[in-house]
């Protein structure tokens, strides 16, 4: 089984507009891992960080945001939020 390649920005932003657009407004939504683009540890936290971006322009709410332990810079491993329109 061949690794993830890796995916540039611009898709790394559709992928997170993609599951945004697909969340029902005000549920929480947990970013999925398995069986998915997501599996990739790198592309998770790329996909979480875009999402933590648009929570800054209102579209979202960061429910739960769990990184490496003891890395305060580490990646994101569990990443929950909430799409408010």
């Amino acid at each position: 089984m061949s690794p993830t390649p890796p995916l540039n920005q611009r898709a790394l932003s559709r992928l997170a507009r993609r599951l945004l657009l697909d969340s029902p407004v005000g549920a929480d939504v947990a970013l999925p891992r398995a069986g998915f683009t997501l599996e990739n540890a790198h592309v998770y936290d790329a996909v979480a960080r875009e999402l933590i971006h648009q929570a800054e322009g209102g579209r979202l709410q960061v429910v739960r945001s769990e990184t490496e332990p003891g890395r305060e810079d580490g990646l994101i491993l569990k990443f929950v939020f909430r799409r408010l329109a």
